[in-house]
């Protein structure tokens, strides 16, 4: 008999356990929305509605602004039912919730714009850079080019001198000589 009532009180602990165990699995939104539907005691239901109010502020804090509208849209038709006047403080919430992913919205492409811009500017100054030292090369080139034309008239202008200086000497020498 003994076994009977250990093995029966272990299996019901085992089934509380479980069953606990699940109620805190469950999401926090789902309790609240059970909580405000159940409600009856008007007090209760501000107190059920302030933490509502309280948990969609939370996921809008942490960027769950998705989430808060989500939540807010399955809550509100709830709070509607019992109490008119408080749905309007929950529709707040929504409207910020959505300002606030509109914002993020926003500031991700005026983000994303700067950064094509900078690019853009940094694309520009080095194709800029890239003709301002191929223009320089090829400046050089022609300088270099230039000296080099220059040298070689110059060489020729002191071989043709020198050619000129020598058949004049030989023709004093032949001149002389004869």
């Amino acid at each position: 008999m003994k076994k009977l009532f250990l093995s029966i009180a272990i299996v019901g602990a085992v089934m509380m356990a479980a069953c606990s165990a699940e109620k805190k699995a469950e999401d926090k939104g789902a309790e609240l929305k059970a909580k405000i539907e159940n409600c009856t005691n008007p007090d209760s239901l501000k107190i059920y509605i302030q933490q509502a109010k309280d948990y969609a502020d939370k996921l809008v804090k942490e960027g769950k602004n998705q989430a808060a509208t989500d939540f807010l849209n399955e809550v509100t038709p709830a709070v509607q039912a019992k109490d008119a006047g408080a749905a309007i403080g929950l529709t707040g919430i929504k409207l910020e919730a959505q300002a606030d992913s509109t914002l993020e919205a926003a500031k991700d492409a005026a983000k994303n714009l700067a950064d094509s811009t900078k690019a853009a500017v940094n694309d520009a100054k080095n194709a800029a850079a890239d003709k301002i030292k191929d223009a320089k090369d090829a400046a050089a080139d022609k300088v270099n080019e230039a000296k080099d034309a220059t040298k070689n008239a110059i060489d020729a202008a002191k071989e043709k001198t020198a050619d000129a200086a020598q058949k004049g000497a030989d023709k004093v020498k032949d001149i002389l000589g004869q």
